[in-house]
């Protein structure tokens, strides 16, 4: 059974890293990185009235109202159950530890009915295993709590009381709804698992508290370990010590204050997402939490992308949080392949991630986005330190130039859906050169090499005029010699046969696509290889708001006729197109574009991916990084205008 693909709040400590659904279900928990691997298979949780069989009820379930929240100002989730029918109202609130991989879920249990109650708590749980024969659960007598384990991987639940009963495997959920649990096994291999707790009689008007604790670790000794910190805790110190965590969190990061209550709300929460999506251990930027892990609807989202990340980092220093963006790069210094190359994406830990190609804009991105963090901090030691990897990668760049068309050899757009010579991908190509150009400057480095990646960086301007601008339409159009149908022979009349590879390979590549895609934008922001008033960009800008505004609900698709996820305006393309704005001095649109974009979080103050087309509710993945990323960057520049005074 597949997971929910909507994770509704998220908290956590840069290295666990916990997802939540709107009905409270903690459906997804990262450790030791924020991106892999995931522990929960299921992770049920309700109230059950003692000595009464099949009364457990999961609060998660529909006969139960749901509301839910973040605590203001903190990464703290707190969701609010009512069920008139059992005379019952929770209060579940949500952190991880900032010092330890501890996730808390706090409760408060109100009889709101007319009847004193008799309850207990109640937890079933399945564990996740790439090999379910492999799984292994145990009860841990010393500190009261379930374990459930695999290689490397120890996770343990245990509460603030004594535990009533509990049950390894066995049918341990039918067991659970029942409320009765047969604890014959202490040990065994299976990957599920009940457990139990008495809270006692609560009477009318009124409550009674529980805590439960998620702990993880490597080892059994240190599960056991941890688990024992975890019991013993003050939940009441540890909740005040977290919120203040991150209040001074928010302290520390820049502040752009408007006066608009919305607004500076949706810029803390973005402050706070981009610590989530920082990885602690690593440095690296996570796009987005898992939404698709089983891979039924996309390509999975819990990576690290050059490409979104030098946006993020743009985003993040802004807010004044260097030390962030500084961990970011050096994490690429590791990340970066021995030609020079960045690749399509990562997992966290700086290996690999499965993808389809090489995507050539992950390069030059990098790259541009190492100088743009120097331009911000004028820090010369972190551009000493990342010298010789941007060195490395322009002479990869220079080694992938097409020597027929002078652009950057066929590779993955930005949004990796087809193969081919493409305008963003060269402009972020041109971007990286440049950049790199301007750090030897700044380093003091030899005339020669910035003289040569000159003449290279030119070549590809020229080029992407002549390849990509058409006097006869009035706009850029976004790749030649490309792949539209990556499955098989083009359905265009109008193709080339290429070689593909050096074992002589060959394909088929249409020769123009010209569908306007907001992507195009990449060759005056923020790549800059034209003035945002060049009468070429102005025209193509144009026929971009022309056709990839949504008719109903306003905001801008990524390109015409997208179909993935039904083809839904996005929110990096609408404050993609307000950033240009703003560069182009029509600060009225760039304002309209952001208050579209604003009003598009969730009412946990998150942003998605998109939009949906017909009803302007969130849609698909909750929260992308990026568009938090594109809301600060548009902020910003709108905020120094006093545009939102």
């Amino acid at each position: 059974m597949p997971k929910t693909y909507f994770n509704n709040a998220i908290t956590g400590n840069s290295s666990m890293l916990a997802c939540i659904t709107d009905r409270g279900e903690l459906v997804r928990l990262f450790w030791p990185n924020i991106d892999y691997p995931q522990h929960i298979d299921r992770l049920f949780c309700g109230i059950f009235l003692k000595g009464r069989e099949n009364t457990t009820t999961w609060f998660h379930d529909w006969d139960w109202a749901h509301s839910q929240s973040y605590i203001e100002d903190t990464n703290i989730v707190k969701t609010v159950y009512e069920n008139i029918n059992r005379g019952l109202r929770v209060i579940q609130t949500d952190f991880v530890l900032p010092y330890a991989d501890i996730m808390i879920r706090k409760y408060e249990v109100q009889n709101i009915g007319n009847d004193a109650l008799d309850l207990g708590f109640i937890v079933y749980s399945s564990g996740i295993s790439t090999n379910p024969h492999l799984a292994g659960v145990l009860f841990d007598f010393e500190n009261d709590a379930l374990v459930h384990y695999r290689h490397g991987y120890y996770i343990s639940i245990s509460g603030s009381c004594e535990v009533y009963q509990f049950q390894l495997g066995n049918n341990a959920y039918d067991s659970a709804v029942r409320g009765e649990l047969r604890g014959y096994d202490s040990v065994g291999m299976m990957n599920d698992a009940a457990v139990s707790w008495l809270l006692g009689i609560v009477p009318p008007g009124g409550s009674i508290s529980f805590d439960l604790k998620i702990s993880a670790s490597d080892t059994l000794k240190g599960i056991e370990e941890i688990t024992g910190r975890a019991v013993k805790l003050n939940v009441s110190i540890e909740f005040d010590t977290t919120a203040m965590y991150w209040h001074k969190f928010l302290e520390r990061a820049g502040k752009i204050v408007t006066g608009r209550k919305e607004t500076d709300r949706l810029y803390k929460r973005s402050l706070l997402v981009f610590k989530l999506m920082s990885d602690a251990k690593s440095g690296g930027l996570l796009a987005a939490p898992e939404v698709d892990e089983e891979f039924t609807r996309c390509g999975r989202y819990a990576y690290c992308w050059g490409r979104d990340a030098a946006f993020i980092t743009d985003a993040l220093d802004r807010c004044g949080l260097h030390h962030e963006v500084d961990m970011f790069y050096y994490w690429a210094l590791n990340a970066q392949d021995r030609n020079g190359s960045w690749h399509q994406r990562y997992y966290m830990d700086g290996n690999l991630a499965p993808s389809w190609g090489i995507q050539i804009d992950e390069t030059g991105t990098i790259i541009w986005g190492m100088y743009r963090h120097f331009q911000v901090t004028g820090d010369i030691n972190f551009l000493t330190k990342v010298w010789d990897s941007a060195k490395k990668g322009v002479e990869y760049l220079i080694s992938h130039i097409d020597p027929e068309t002078g652009l950057p050899l066929p590779s993955h757009d930005l949004w990796e859906e087809r193969l081919g010579e493409h305008a963003y991908s060269s402009a972020a190509v041109y971007g990286g050169i440049c950049a790199a150009i301007k750090m030897a400057e700044a380093l003091g480095k030899e005339k020669e090499i910035m003289t040569r990646w000159g003449k290279v960086a030119e070549s590809i301007k020229e080029a992407i005029l002549k390849n990509f601008w058409k006097d006869d339409w009035g706009y850029f159009i976004r790749s030649i010699r490309v792949k539209l149908n990556p499955w098989g022979d083009e359905n265009t009349g109008n193709t080339v046969r290429m070689k593909i590879n050096p074992k002589n390979y060959y394909r088929d590549f249409t020769i123009e696509d010209a569908i306007p895609d907001i992507s195009l934008l990449g060759l005056s922001i923020p790549f800059g290889v034209f003035d945002v008033n060049d009468p070429r960009i102005k025209s193509t800008v144009e026929i971009l708001e022309n056709k990839l505004t949504a008719e109903r609900i306003g905001g801008l698709k990524r390109y015409e006729n997208d179909n993935y996820m039904g083809g839904n305006p996005w929110i990096i393309a609408t404050l993609w197109m307000a950033l240009y704005k703003i560069k182009a001095g029509d600060m009225k649109k760039a304002l309209e574009y952001f208050q579209w974009a604003s009003k598009s979080c969730t009412n946990n103050g998150l942003l998605p991916e998109q939009v949906g087309k017909d009803n302007g509710e969130p849609a698909w993945v909750i929260p992308l990084t990026w568009s938090h990323a594109m809301y600060v960057l548009v902020l910003s520049e709108l905020a120094d205008s006093g545009m939102l005074k």
